[in-house]
């Protein structure tokens, strides 16, 4: 078949009307996104502020140093709050006043190193996993004094890195291997294990995703391994009934699976990509080292940012979803809020500095990271 002869001009000209069409319909997208979301956060639910802890501003003498993500509530209301500096576990009651710590610095029983994760488990019971002693502690839900520690075994598969979860018959611990300079980072990834009650692996592996990506020096370059600014990153956290939600923030569409791994429903939202721009890049190392700031803007970084930052599940099992603000010099990051069947049933803006981190009958619980780390508690309303 002889196929007709087209100009160079004519060539140009369907490049730009392609090009012409690919946008307009990602603006159409990302209008419709926007437009199901504003119609959603009319009749969605909605945050209001009931207090904060370790705000001196307020009065407060407690002071955090990081928290991360270091927040736990039990069935009470008890508030769990991990200090990572001044590694001890703040004891709060449901209105904020101090009960008591557990814990201290140390390598004994009831002691910590490096505070990783902690969560209130069935019958209230406190879950610690301390990454660097490797040990899984737990403590009365009554007295909070040390009930049993146990060393976390190592597998083929990595270290231990993050208690994700409580089950009937154990544990959900990540395991990754560590990152040093020269290592080769090619199809590194993530895994959610099953750990019995004495520390040991059950294998297979529950579920993976690609874990954090790095930047790595080249040859004959000064060594360095550093986490990818603007990279993607896995989130993994449990639902109802131990259910476990898995997701790569490059997009929204995260995987549930029962703990034995069975797949479940999958729960997934568009969202047009935002661009990376060259001037974000540099103001994001404008007051970092030489050697780091040099390495960013010479590295090969992606075209686009992550779809979203974050995501928690609520006792109802509906998924808070923390979209990456459009901006870098956005002061506020939109939380969509997905049911079961991925319907968008709301959505709550929040300063971009604050992450909700456990959500339980009317109350919200999320850590403000800026100069002063805080714990703010909010009443939901629906």
């Amino acid at each position: 078949m002889k196929i007709p002869y087209a100009s160079p001009r004519s060539r140009a000209l369907a490049a730009c009307l392609l090009c012409m069409a690919a946008t307009s319909l990602l603006t159409a997208c990302a209008t419709r996104v926007q437009d199901d979301a504003n119609d959603s956060a009319s009749s969605g639910p909605s945050l209001s502020e009931l207090f904060r802890i370790g705000d001196e501003s307020m009065g407060d003498t407690i002071l955090f140093g990081d928290i991360g993500e270091l927040v736990a509530v039990d069935r009470s209301g008890r508030i769990f709050v991990g200090e990572a500096q001044d590694p001890k576990i703040y004891v709060f009651s449901a209105g904020g006043e101090l009960l008591q710590t557990v814990g201290q610095r140390g390598r004994g029983p009831g002691e910590f190193e490096r505070l990783e994760s902690i969560l209130a488990g069935p019958g209230d019971t406190l879950y610690v996993f301390d990454s660097g002693l490797e040990r899984l502690t737990a403590f009365n839900p009554d007295d909070l004094e040390l009930a049993y520690d146990f060393g976390v075994s190592g597998d083929s598969l990595g270290w231990p890195y993050w208690l994700v979860g409580v089950l009937d018959t154990g544990f959900l611990i990540t395991y990754a291997w560590s990152v040093s300079p020269g290592d080769d980072l090619e199809g590194r990834r993530m895994h959610v294990l099953r750990v019995g009650w004495t520390g040991q692996v059950q294998p297979p592996s529950v579920f993976n995703l690609p874990a954090t990506e790095w930047l790595m020096s080249g040859e004959g370059e000064d060594r360095f391994a550093t986490s990818m600014p603007f990279g993607r990153d896995p989130v993994f956290r449990t639902g109802p009934g131990s259910t476990l939600y898995a997701g790569w923030t490059e997009s929204v569409d995260i995987a549930v699976s029962a703990p034995d791994g069975t797949p479940g429903l999958a729960i997934s939202y568009p969202l047009p990509p935002i661009p990376l721009t060259r001037s974000e890049i540099e103001q994001s190392v404008e007051d970092a080292f030489d050697w780091y700031r040099d390495a960013i803007l010479g590295a090969d970084l992606p075209a686009t940012k992550p779809a979203y930052e974050t995501f928690i599940v609520d006792d109802r099992a509906r998924v808070w979803v923390k979209t990456t603000p459009p901006a870098r010099a956005d002061s506020a990051a939109r939380w969509l809020v997905l049911d079961e069947e991925s319907q968008l049933l709301g959505q709550v803006e929040l300063p971009v500095d604050t992450d909700l981190r456990v959500i339980q009958g009317k109350r919200v619980y999320a850590t403000a990271y800026g100069e002063q780390p805080t714990v703010i508690v909010y009443e939901l309303r629906e």
